[in-house]
């Protein structure tokens, strides 16, 4: 049994606009959406017009022909417990 070799999963920038290739729209087209970070092992991505954020697979995150970026608020880091 051959081994294929593997393709280098695409790491974009924050803000860029990417293809999930996880997620389809009704038409069958990957749904192109807004790169947010990766954590745990999942892609973080949502809808340009914003909305709620999904995972996916970081392998089925890809680039578009023609790279576009949005720009993107980073979240505050979470406080380590009550400073009382």
């Amino acid at each position: 049994m051959s081994k294929r070799p593997r393709m280098p999963i695409y790491t974009p920038a924050v803000g860029e606009v990417v293809r999930d290739l996880g997620h389809r729209s009704p038409s069958g087209q990957p749904t192109e959406a807004v790169y947010m970070d990766t954590l745990a092992g999942l892609a973080y991505l949502r809808h340009e017009a914003g909305g709620c954020e999904w995972t996916t697979k970081p392998e089925h995150v890809q680039a578009l022909p023609k790279p576009r970026f949005i720009p993107v608020q980073k979240p505050s880091r979470p406080r380590a417990g009550d400073a009382a």
